[in-house]
């Protein structure tokens, strides 16, 4: 929080802020980290120009640059905007320094979107990615030139200690005392695997099974199935995320598991209307699915081999459905 604050600070005195990256797994709080950041901001200079792009869904550079234009100054846009003409709408309406999350900017469909940002007066950004080799990797030289000084900030995944003391404030604040003792508290931070955003779920799960039993706190004989549903609460939401590249995939597996890099790549290709290069989707579709534990993978005879995670077929066709 230090870090991502300090790389903000200049904005209090009217200047561009540093360029901020934030790497790590899912669940250990990235974005929660970057939106504080800019609330702490916010209430030093209250009319800072802010905007919060999630790239898993806006991953086109124009797609990025329309929510910029209505968050940041506000813009009308008129349909089927060309990027020079929301470029110049940003910068003809930003006054003053102004800050952006690019939220899995992983994600994003080429980064010409970085240098377009860079480019603008007083703008800068905080990108949260899993991997910095995810995101950087084949980056055009003025890209990198320019946005090599930025500040990198490394999350690492929680213990089961702090995890646990996570879930205790979390259940004193929503449950109440007594509501769930401590060894509970430290079985789901154990089997939620160092992702706080698996146990708090998981927290709020078994709450709601204790509750429907009348019961007034939450007994171990329930953290097992807590856990299960609200990894499979989790999964839900996370597949409702996906883009269409990474949703055709997903449901390529739910209808044949177990397939080869190329047979999968194959099979992609027939179902989208639009298919992406083999050499894109290995980069960047497959390891997103990847890092949200979506799909497992396995080499076999010295290629990848990927199949879901977790569940049966039916559960995952009536997931899709």
């Amino acid at each position: 929080m230090n870090e991502v604050t300090d790389a903000l600070a200049p904005i209090e005195d009217g200047f561009r802020a540093e360029n901020c990256f934030l790497f790590g797994p899912s669940g250990v709080g990235k974005t929660t980290v970057a939106r504080a950041a800019v609330r702490e901001l916010r209430q030093e200079v209250l009319d800072v120009p802010h905007a919060y792009v999630n790239c898993w869904q806006d991953y086109t550079r124009n797609a990025v640059l329309e929510q910029l234009a209505r968050d940041l100054v506000g813009a009308a846009l008129p349909r089927s905007s060309s990027t020079g003409r929301l470029i110049d709408l940003i910068k003809n309406n930003l006054h003053g320094p102004g800050v952006v999350i690019l939220d899995e900017a992983d994600q994003l469909r080429g980064t010409e979107v970085l240098y377009d940002l860079h480019d603008i007066r007083g703008l800068s950004w905080i990108g949260i990615a899993n991997r910095e080799v995810d995101l950087l990797a084949d980056l055009d030289d003025r890209i990198t030139s320019r946005i090599s000084v930025a500040y990198r900030v490394h999350f690492d995944t929680y213990n089961d200690d702090t995890i646990a003391k996570i879930l205790s404030r979390r259940a004193r604040a929503g449950l109440g005392p007594n509501a769930v003792g401590e060894d509970v508290l430290a079985r789901i931070a154990r089997l939620s695997e160092g992702d706080a955003r698996q146990a708090i779920a998981a927290l709020r799960v078994g709450a709601r099974m204790a509750s429907r039993e009348g019961l007034s706190a939450i007994p171990a004989r329930l953290v097992e199935d807590a856990v299960a549903n609200a990894e499979r609460e989790v999964r839900q939401k996370t597949i409702s995320k996906l883009n269409d590249h990474q949703r055709v995939l997903y449901e390529v597996l739910a209808e044949e598991d177990g397939l080869i890099q190329k047979e999968l790549y194959a099979r992609y290709e027939e179902a989208h209307p639009d298919p992406v290069t083999l050499r894109y989707l290995r980069e960047n579709h497959l390891p997103k699915l990847e890092h949200y534990n979506l799909v497992d993978v396995e080499w076999d005879r010295g290629t990848k081999r990927y199949s879901l995670v977790g569940v049966d077929h039916s559960e995952h066709r009536s997931e899709l459905a």
